[in-house]
């Protein structure tokens, strides 16, 4: 019985040896795995949803565009924009990006090659508060994205051109409806056109180079409502009643969108020869289904009722969300009707 146990001590005692050495021998092995999983956390973290290559990401080889799956998740919120109303405020925008772009943007003062810009249009909720009347986010209207191009890559696709990639999507299914860009995104984005179509004075955290193209006439959100003002002209200022003041007021307020020379279509469809003409009928321009399929006549009437209201005499129509305030003096309407009566 002592021998046995003696044999079994020296068991023990050989096990322990032989763990130690087990132990010295698998400690370099451990650190250097500890090491290469630390370095291989440390390379996928700094690689990040900041650095997501968006082409690779969500958009296919002929350039269709899908909602970003992880947003906001990599993204950071960069500014927003309050669309007044006779109401109050009619929607509000809100916009993202990524923090590279931002970072890039910074330095060079400009969105570079693959920036992803991500919109988010809300309607309002309203009510007084102590501060004053206040308004809201309240539930999503759409959403628009734009991806920086600046190789060309999708020549003959109608969602890419001067320079970016351009989309909107349904905000309950997040597919995208847009067409076309000129019709469908890039109207609201006439103004920024210096300024590479966007608004970038609007969002701070881009620094001082952001603020390069502030508009001249941009005036501080608390002072008392003035005669509106577009590209440093008050509307109908100096010009009169009738046909003259038609033609400035349509330079000022339409023409961004809208030409009156015949077959001249842009952002809107040519407006020669459009009193008395079907809705949705004049040639070369891709009108949405709403206007294609309205049974309206551009009669006097009619011009001054879709003027005052876009988004009411023909629903959905793509004018009611790119100008939904609407002309909302009645002068300054009946004066640009009177004008386009004379365009043929």
């Amino acid at each position: 019985m002592p021998l046995r146990r003696k044999d079994v001590r020296g068991n023990d005692n050989w096990a322990s040896y032989m763990n130690r050495q087990h132990l010295r021998n698998a400690g370099p092995i451990t650190i250097a795995i500890g090491l290469l999983l630390f370095a291989s956390g440390c390379k996928d973290t700094d690689r990040g949803p900041t650095g997501v290559d968006a082409y690779s990401s969500f958009v296919n080889e002929g350039g269709d565009i899908t909602f970003p799956a992880d947003f906001p998740n990599g993204y950071v919120f960069i500014g927003s924009w309050a669309v007044d109303s006779s109401d109050g405020v009619a929607d509000i925008h809100s916009v993202y990006t990524r923090p590279v772009d931002v970072s890039n943007f910074k330095e060079t003062g400009k969105f570079l090659d693959g920036a992803v810009l991500v919109k988010e249009v809300s309607g309002t909720l309203g009510a007084k508060h102590t501060t004053g009347n206040a308004f809201w986010a309240h539930e999503t209207k759409t959403w628009f994205l734009m991806i920086k191009d600046s190789k060309q890559r999708y020549p003959s696709n109608p969602l890419w051109g001067d320079g970016w990639g351009w989309a909107e999507f349904d905000p309950a299914t997040k597919k995208q409806i847009s067409t076309n860009y000129k019709a469908d995104c890039q109207g609201c984005h006439i103004p920024a056109r210096q300024s590479d179509w966007v608004y970038a004075y609007a969002y701070p955290v881009l620094g001082s180079k952001g603020q390069a193209n502030l508009p001249k006439d941009a005036v501080m959100g608390d002072r008392a409502e003035e005669t509106p003002v577009h590209g440093g002209v008050i509307a109908g200022q100096g010009a009169g009643s009738g046909v003259a003041a038609g033609k400035v007021a349509f330079g000022v307020t339409c023409a961004a969108c809208h030409s009156v020379t015949t077959g001249g279509a842009g952002i809107g469809p040519s407006l020669a020869g459009v009193v008395g003409r079907k809705a949705g009928t004049s040639p070369g321009y891709a009108y949405s289904p709403a206007m294609s399929n309205s049974e309206v006549i551009w009669t006097p009437e009619n011009i001054a009722k879709h003027l005052e209201k876009p988004k009411e005499l023909i629903p959905e129509n793509r004018m009611g969300n790119l100008f939904p305030r609407g002309v909302q003096d009645a002068k300054q309407r009946g004066d640009i009707v009177a004008y386009l009566q004379t365009v043929r």
